[in-house]
């Protein structure tokens, strides 16, 4: 099997499984529970949210476990009202959010052909009396990386009260998080895309606006933002994994394979377009378009060789992206998109097999058409 939608999710580290495991098997009291087991259980969550503070710099308490980052936007985003500011390439889960969300205006920002984020039209809008920006940090279809510090700078020094959020799934563990130097005052994350457990994640809130962030479930207020009994299995399965993920240290290997199949492809096909960028863009993250014929269809020959790829974000479920429109890709290359995401365990002959198979299915998709 040669697993190429890493972007959709990661197979979990078997530390993380063990981890996992050990903790259900030692350590499955209920955390909020007074007594000593309880309290073991406790422990678990507390070591956990000190290494992530650790990883993003910020302060233990800024640190809240949800239920995954999809619930984190959501909180984010449904904690404020007034006039907001975000992208048009932005995952669903902000994107709807919005929609459903107690702003009386939402503006959505121009970005270029990659994906990155006008700046520019970024100062114009400022100008609405905006009260709340979120901005995804690594495009999960196409992989740009904004210049979250940039756009932090521009906004703090227009209006230091307005409130950034960024969607940091497909970032922490593999570039920069560190909130300091981002200068964001809400970042969400997800276990599953760094090799950790799914339904798992976090959000991070600046001290100085906990107080204003309101939870989308109501109970005990476990983790003040989320209600519900706390994992604390899943949450120290989610620390091992981000440290083991980081202590890998595989992002120059990543980009060297980037590259290299890059490179293949380029070789070997015609009438392609790659849409991720070269510069500032994630590694792990690589999107190409075929013209003349349909995504689905190759993703299904692939699949018949166990190669196991996307038509784009595995959230979009098929339908036409509304990503792709948001660059203004070109129509013949609409339905042909790819996307390829890669991990450490991913070779060269991986690649080398996978472009041969690629090559020969859209000669055949090519041909009926």
């Amino acid at each position: 099997m040669i697993y190429l939608d890493n972007a959709a999710t990661t197979k979990m580290y078997d530390e993380a499984i063990k981890a996992y495991v050990k903790a259900q098997e030692e350590t499955f009291a209920n955390p909020s529970a007074l007594h000593s087991f309880g309290m073991e259980a406790e422990n678990l969550i507390k070591k956990s949210r000190k290494y992530i503070a650790s990883v993003i710099s910020s302060a233990e308490s800024e640190v809240f476990f949800t239920k995954s980052a999809s619930e984190s936007n959501n909180i984010a985003i449904k904690s404020f009202d007034g006039v907001a500011l975000t992208s048009k390439i932005e995952h669903s889960s902000v994107y709807e959010a919005f929609k459903k969300s107690d702003f009386d205006k939402v503006i959505y920002l121009d970005n270029d052909k990659y994906g990155f984020i006008d700046l520019n039209d970024l100062k114009k809008q400022l100008k609405n009396d905006i009260s709340f920006v979120s901005i995804i940090y690594v495009n999960n279809e196409i992989g740009c990386i904004q210049d979250i510090r940039k756009i932090s700078e521009i906004i703090k020094s227009y209006n230091k009260n307005i409130i950034l959020h960024v969607d940091a799934t497909q970032a922490l563990g593999k570039i920069n998080c560190d909130v300091k130097s981002l200068g964001v005052d809400m970042m969400s994350f997800s276990a599953h895309k760094f090799h950790g457990p799914k339904q798992m994640g976090g959000l991070y809130i600046k001290k100085d606006i906990t107080a204003k962030v309101k939870p989308i479930l109501d109970g005990g207020y476990q983790e003040i933002i989320s209600s519900g009994t706390s994992d604390a299995p899943s949450i120290y399965a989610m620390a091992i994994a981000l440290r083991k993920q980081i202590e890998a240290n595989e992002y120059e290997y990543i980009k060297e394979i980037n590259l290299y199949f890059r490179s293949l492809i380029k070789d070997s096909i015609d009438d392609y377009y790659i849409i991720s960028p070269e510069e500032n863009c994630s590694a792990y993250i690589l999107d190409v378009a075929f013209a003349n014929i349909k995504a689905e269809v190759l993703l299904h020959m692939l699949e018949e060789e166990e190669i196991y790829v996307s038509s784009g974000s595995a959230c979009s479920k098929g339908d036409d992206s509304r990503i792709l429109s948001a660059i203004d890709l070109d129509e013949k290359y609409m339905d042909g998109a790819i996307r390829f995401s890669f991990s450490g365990e991913i070779s060269k002959e991986d690649l080398d097999f996978t472009i041969d198979i690629l090559k020969r299915s859209i000669e055949l998709i090519r041909m009926v058409i």
